[in-house]
């Protein structure tokens, strides 16, 4: 009797643990799964905002690991300006950034970060400006900022130039500062491209037969925008590192001189490449040189 008694009691203690181990082996499997749900969504976030970040800026850093020279500008472009004139396009931004079709970033003193965290709310947005959703600040707007990268082009052996942000720009009015510059928010260009193809402008105020769309006119450069910054260390502008306006504008100028007279050179360079190589006669070599040399001066006298 004891003895069945106690096979009964250790068959209930193995029953027991076998069931115990049924139980507790799913509850392991769904933290398992639980926490396996969790560390992958972790990584997907941060792939994407990985890639987030990389897409933003996936043309400038290309372009910067692989020209020989390149150089970051930062100009206003002033609406105000004959030139500038076909840039009327803060509608459409307004509207595409409204129903959520772009992406625009929170404008920082000194960086530019097209990350998440800095994308904006549309609504915070508005209601920080005090704009209407309905009621669009058209006579706000006064001009853009332009951020462009110039650089030499290797496979080419040209200057290329790309934009690559734009920031509307409002100005308001007080009694304390007067007439102050609103920088809104930064649109990577690649987000407006699409959008600036289908945008038909007229590109010349002078000639009216010249027609094509907004992309036209940037890549086209037919805009007219002082420079307020260069890539540097430190983000400083041009007005932080001069002291006077006359310092400034020479400081601008210097700057655009320099672009133009590296644009001069590389053309200078294609059209010497490019000219064919006159083959040296094995006759008599000092009456055709003397024949050549009147027919460059002749060239020369007529040109």
């Amino acid at each position: 009797m004891t003895t069945l008694h106690a096979m009964k009691t250790k068959i209930f203690v193995i029953l027991l643990l076998a069931a115990t181990a049924q139980i507790t082996y799913p509850q392991e499997t769904a933290r398992e799964r639980i926490e396996q749900r969790r560390q992958a969504e972790a990584a997907r976030s941060s792939s994407t905002s990985q890639y987030n970040i990389s897409h933003s800026e996936d043309e400038l850093t290309y372009i910067l690991e692989n020209s020989r020279w390149s150089r970051i500008i930062y100009r206003y472009l002033d609406l105000s300006k004959p030139e500038n004139s076909p840039l009327l396009l803060f509608t459409k931004i307004f509207t595409l950034l409204q129903n959520n079709e772009i992406k625009a970033y929170e404008y920082l003193d000194g960086q530019e970060l097209f990350t998440e965290d800095y994308l904006i709310n549309f609504t915070e947005f508005t209601e920080r400006f005090g704009i209407q959703s309905t009621d669009i600040p058209l006579d706000e707007v006064q001009g853009y900022y332009l951020k462009e990268v110039y650089y030499f082009d290797t496979p080419t052996s040209s200057l290329r130039v790309t934009p690559l942000a734009i920031c509307p720009i409002i100005q308001r009015f007080n009694n304390i500062e007067g007439t102050t510059r609103y920088p809104l928010f930064w649109i990577p260009y690649s987000e407006i491209a699409p959008h600036a193809k289908q945008m038909p402008v007229m590109l010349s105020p002078l000639n009216n037969s010249i027609r094509g769309t907004i992309d036209d006119f940037f890549r086209a450069r037919r805009y007219n925008g002082e420079i307020y910054k260069t890539g540097n260390p430190g983000s400083r502008t041009l007005s932080q590192q001069t002291t006077t306006p006359e310092e400034l504008k020479a400081e601008q100028e210097r700057i655009e001189q320099e672009l133009i007279d590296f644009e001069k050179r590389l053309r200078q360079q294609e059209v010497s490449q490019s000219r064919p190589t006159t083959p040296r006669s094995v006759g008599n070599t000092r009456k055709s040189n003397i024949v050549g040399t009147s027919q460059q001066t002749m060239r020369t006298r007529r040109y």
